[in-house]
């Protein structure tokens, strides 16, 4: 069955009051992929899309993880000041009553402190202290409930896992219904006549080589950072994508095959549901992160970072390598996509025109996650076709800014 794609599609303007918010009903089923039989099948298939992922940011966040970091920061400063200073102050090392015994390894540390002035002994005590307390937190997180009972602790930690995974999920309902709403207050609004008369028919045309029955409703961002972004049931184009490439319809027609695959296969919603499992993760990260990122005064940026340091750790560190494989392969996929659906030319010359994935974060969080992108010169080799050579440098990078030549004479005294 040819797929319908007509006039009154929700991305195309016809009144002023076209695409206003209407029942929950209608906000499930409009801009959502049809290739889903329904609105319960397309949740799951996205919940359950990176579900290593997903048990990370759940444990990371539910489980109080930062906590334990917070701790083994604390018994690292605290073990790794008093070996430096017991020392001097008693002639005595801790260390070397446990192990000094011991043939060959107490004579090496015996001269390895004596002759080192503490160091070697406070960096001892400040790795031992950060797996002490370490071990500490996550011992105290984890075990704590079974203080009392066994049937009290696996109750207790089964019941922060069900929360957890209830806010995902009322969390991704939140972010389809409403998603209209925050695109706009983000700056995002529906494309004027001009631009749904080019845009539209190059969102038909990918949509009907990608073999989707339906497509999701276009905005515009007048950003003039290039850039586009796909969203539940909205795919938002910044203004600055068309002018990087003047309105060349190979390379803009790419980036939108390429959020469409994002779009049908429900990265979107697997990002989402992350987020909201790892909700108290998510506040502080985004937050934190705007302020450490958006403040021009060196000081608040120190302090966001001494305050907020457990959660970008856990995040950098820990959510993201798990969201890494999964990030990974999806870029790759709506790669793959674009190029089978017969945009391979556009789709390398887009990439290789940006040092960096054009899908940039749009918060703290989301700027972490996007870190986990492959990087582009990975992704412009699978886009290679068999037989063909693709010489450095690339015909379609930009042109690098070459250095200033002074001339005249100088002399040197």
């Amino acid at each position: 069955m040819e797929p319908d794609f007509g006039t009154n599609h929700p991305g195309i303007p016809t009144n002023g009051t076209h695409g206003a918010l209407g029942p929950v009903t209608e906000q499930l089923t409009i801009g959502r992929p049809a290739n889903h039989p329904n609105v319960i099948t397309w949740i799951k298939s996205g919940i359950f899309r990176n579900v290593r992922g997903a048990l990370t940011a759940l444990v990371a966040a539910w489980f109080y993880l930062p906590a334990a970091l917070t701790l083994a920061a604390f018994f690292a400063f605290a073990l790794g000041a008093a070996s430096f200073l017991y020392p001097p102050l008693t002639q005595r090392i801790p260390l070397l009553d446990l192990v000094g015994d011991l043939p060959l390894i107490g004579d090496a540390l015996n001269n390895m402190i004596a002759n080192s002035s503490g160091v070697v002994s406070a960096l001892i005590g400040v790795a031992l202290g950060a797996i002490a307390g370490f071990l500490a937190g996550v011992w105290w997180v984890f075990m704590g409930p079974f203080r009392d009972s066994m049937v009290s602790g696996f109750s207790t930690s089964f019941g922060s896992l069900i929360l957890g995974i209830i806010i995902g999920i009322l969390y991704v309902l939140y972010r389809v219904l409403a998603e209209r709403k925050i695109l706009q207050i983000s700056g995002a609004r529906r494309l004027s006549r001009r631009e749904a008369q080019y845009i539209m028919p190059l969102v038909f045309e990918a949509a009907r080589r990608l073999g989707l029955p339906n497509v999701p409703t276009v905005l515009i961002d007048d950003t003039r950072e290039p850039g586009a972004f796909a969203y539940t049931r909205h795919i938002v184009i910044n203004q600055g994508l068309m002018d990087e490439f003047n309105y060349e319809r190979e390379a803009i027609a790419a980036v939108i095959a390429h959020e469409l695959v994002h779009w049908r296969n429900g990265d979107p919603l697997s990002s989402a549901f992350v987020r909201g499992v790892a909700l108290p993760l998510y506040l502080v990260q985004a937050s934190a992160g705007w302020l450490r990122d958006r403040t021009q005064n060196s000081v608040l940026r120190f302090l966001a970072w001494c305050v907020f340091w457990p959660v970008f750790v856990t995040v950098q560190y820990l959510v993201v390598p798990m969201q890494a494989a999964d990030s990974r392969r999806a870029e790759y996929l709506a790669d793959e996509g674009a190029a089978l659906s017969g945009y391979r030319a556009g789709m390398r010359k887009v990439l290789a025109r940006f040092r960096e994935s054009f899908e940039g974060g749009r918060n703290g969080w989301v700027a972490a996650i996007c870190a986990s992108h492959p990087p582009n010169e990975l992704r412009l080799e699978r886009l290679e076709e068999p037989g063909r050579q693709y010489p450095l440098p690339d015909e379609d990078a930009p042109a690098l800014a070459l250095p200033v030549v002074l001339t005249g004479t100088s002399r040197l005294d």
